[in-house]
């Protein structure tokens, strides 16, 4: 099942969580759909790729990372 076919009966519902899922932070515990969605969106933008903490180059996400950034935002980095 993919988020699209989650909420096919609910585009505004399907626009909301398509726009949130993808704010680091704001998702909370993911599950296995909005991890593939989070993913399948973080191999399309190198902008999307840095928000969420990875190298523009990325080609490979940590599942654990994602899990992490979703919940808590981006770490920060110590100086």
């Amino acid at each position: 099942m993919t988020l699209q076919e989650r909420h096919a009966n609910n585009p505004w519902l399907l626009t909301f969580y398509e726009e949130g899922l993808l704010e680091p932070g704001w998702a909370g515990e993911l599950d296995d759909v909005e991890l593939e969605y989070i993913k399948s969106e973080l191999m399309k933008s190198p902008s999307l790729r840095r928000r969420w903490g990875f190298r523009p180059s990325a080609k490979r996400f940590s599942e654990s990372y994602i899990r992490v950034v979703a919940m808590q935002g981006v770490p920060r980095k110590k100086k």
